[in-house]
């Protein structure tokens, strides 16, 4: 329970960064996809459940918040932890080369579908102008918030999953 909390912290936190302070930076060409990066993360990390629940509800900020359609954003990010999740039992979560994979792939398909559902719905067919513009250049900033913010998400999930492991031991085990 504890780290669940500790999760909705870390995504509160993510949120307000994402939204109210790297879309104000000017030497940036793109933001980050924050709120992304912790759902790979934890998909990866803690296996399928964990990483839609924390999709879910990092989507959901957004839609309340900023999206357009209730609902939209929060089954792309409840998407991305699914599938990151899926990568958890195969390999181990101490390599940052799967987690910058597993970011790559979901932040192109995450964009391609607000493309979709966003421009190409609507008549606006430009897709290789807004590839080039909008997909490649956060995608590129994302990976590089990724290298960094993976080894912190890591050494927190650690440590919350060890004081987990110690509570869970009885004094009949220990002796």
């Amino acid at each position: 329970m504890k780290r669940k909390l500790v999760i909705l912290l870390i995504a509160w936190i993510l949120f307000l960064l994402q939204t109210a302070v790297f879309g104000r930076i000017e030497f940036l060409a793109a933001k980050p996809n924050l709120l992304l990066i912790l759902t790979v993360a934890i998909g990866f990390m803690q296996g399928k459940s964990e990483g839609l629940m924390t999709g879910f509800f990092c989507g959901l900020m957004i839609d309340l918040f900023y999206g357009p359609i209730l609902g939209f954003y929060a089954l792309l990010y409840l998407c991305a932890g699914y599938f990151s999740g899926r990568f958890s039992q195969i390999y181990f979560d101490e390599d940052v080369k799967i987690p910058l994979i597993l970011t790559a792939v979901t932040d192109i398909a995450f964009n391609i579908a607000v493309y979709v559902v966003g421009f190409l719905l609507r008549g606006r067919v430009g897709f290789f102008g807004y590839l080039k513009g909008i997909i490649l250049p956060e995608v590129v900033c994302t990976l590089l918030f990724t290298i960094v913010l993976y080894r912190l998400f890591y050494k927190i999930n650690y440590s919350m999953v060890e004081k987990e492991k110690k509570g869970r031991q009885s004094l009949w085990i220990k002796g």
